[in-house]
């Protein structure tokens, strides 16, 4: 551990941002999450956007304190996020979807989200997954697939027997080089992942998981990160290099980054709260 004393930011220093299209369940039931654990006055800011704004959305935005934006049409994820991104004055931002209720209480919260950002200052690491381990919700795909190429093991000492390797020398070789793209996921999949994947990820002083984009991908999903990195580096690559493929017809941030495999060559630090404050859940379909 670096023999130096890190001054951890206050949560004034956090923006909780949250974009939402058409879900009005689902928006409600996460802010009543927050509200319920008493977590909302712990931020500097709360902003949601609105993709096609409702008078119900800013009923909402209303009813639960949070300042608001929004654009007549759907502008995607990635249009959402560069909106609400380019308010944000302050050096973090907590960024959420619509659909990651809250499932600790405003202790839990204090406490992971403070160690979150002791270990962002600490080792330079400019993004922070919050996605809870022990309950992730669903879908998690990056878990299945991890799932699908190792034995995981949660708790220590399960048997995993029954899965078998596979012969072929054609499928080993592909893979092996799957296997290796996935090792970051162990985190969502191992109760200690730094047992099987030791030169992969870390665990920090604070208890946290460390590992970089090369095993771990980008995640729209439950993310701390300091706002000049979401700007600068996230949202001008997507801005710049944008995905072939879209998610109805708008850019999707981590397809975008995927890009020539862009975000994995750069082996951004990153980071994943222990064991995680938030799930992903979502109501109206």
């Amino acid at each position: 551990m670096p023999d130096k004393l890190v001054v951890v930011p206050r949560f004034g220093d956090v923006t909780l941002a949250m974009i939402s299209w058409k879900a009005h369940a689902t928006v409600q039931h996460t802010l009543a999450s927050y509200q319920t654990a008493g977590i909302l006055d712990l931020f500097g800011a709360k902003k949601i956007h609105f993709n096609e704004i409702s008078d119900a959305d800013r009923e909402i935005a209303g009813r639960f304190g949070f300042d608001y934006s929004g654009t007549p049409g759907n502008v995607g994820i990635f249009g959402a996020v560069d909106a609400i991104a380019a308010t944000v004055t302050v050096p973090y931002i907590l960024s959420l979807e619509n659909d990651c209720p809250l499932v600790t209480g405003r202790e839990g919260l204090v406490e992971m989200l403070g160690s979150a950002l002791h270990d962002m200052a600490l080792f330079d690491v400019p993004v922070f997954l919050m996605r809870s381990r022990r309950q992730p919700g669903e879908p998690f795909w990056r878990r299945a697939r991890y799932e699908e190429r190792f034995r995981p093991v949660w708790p220590l000492g399960t048997d995993a027997s029954h899965r078998q390797p596979m012969t072929n020398i054609v499928q080993r070789a592909y893979e092996d080089i799957r296997r290796n793209s996935l090792r970051g996921s162990a985190i969502y999949a191992e109760e200690d992942p730094t047992l099987r994947h030791p030169g992969v990820i870390k665990k920090s002083p604070h208890g946290n998981w460390l590992t970089n984009s090369r095993h771990l991908n980008w995640s729209n999903c439950c993310v701390l990160v300091r706002t000049d990195f979401l700007r600068d580096v996230v949202l001008e690559r997507v801005r710049r290099f944008p995905a072939l493929s879209t998610l109805n017809g708008h850019q999707d941030i981590e397809a975008a980054l995927k890009v020539n495999g862009w975000w994995r060559r750069q082996h951004f630090p990153m980071g994943q709260s222990e064991p995680g404050p938030f799930t992903h859940q979502r109501l109206d379909r």
